[in-house]
């Protein structure tokens, strides 16, 4: 059998979902803790000697469906509403936000989803509207 590739994941994902995803891969007899693994490396997906299946599916499930796709730069540029918008249309989940918050040094305690997707976009775009502002006044 041939190693497990990105486009066999992304195959997956638009089949079962993130989570179908993860429970397939998890559970299958056919792809090994090891393709998972390898796979990860291929992709730059960081991985530790204690990850179990679970979490090698979880991490290549999470790297082949990110949803949000533009730089953090190009984020800044965007008001709170276009923010929303945006997280709404490409369907981000709450881990790959939080994700981004932390890439940026921004930490939340936002309990659902929609509360998230509003807390990002204001810090965001505030955060874009500060550098703007600074970048006028030299």
């Amino acid at each position: 059998m041939k190693p497990i590739s990105q486009e066999d994941i992304a195959t997956l994902v638009a089949v079962v979902g993130r989570d179908g995803a993860v429970s397939a891969l998890e559970h299958s007899r056919v792809v090994k803790s090891e393709d998972l693994a390898m796979l990860a490396k291929s992709i730059g997906t960081k991985i530790v000697k204690t990850d179990n299946k679970n979490k090698l599916a979880k991490k290549v499930v999470r790297h082949v469906d990110k949803r949000i796709v533009i730089s953090i730069d190009q984020l800044k540029k965007m008001s709170k509403d276009e923010l929303i918008q945006y997280f709404e249309q490409v369907q981000c989940d709450q881990d790959e936000l939080i994700e981004l918050l932390q890439s940026i040094d921004l930490r939340s305690r936002a309990k659902s989803r929609r509360e998230l997707l509003e807390f990002a976009s204001i810090q965001i775009s505030s955060l874009g509207v500060f550098e703007r502002l600074a970048g006028h006044r030299s």
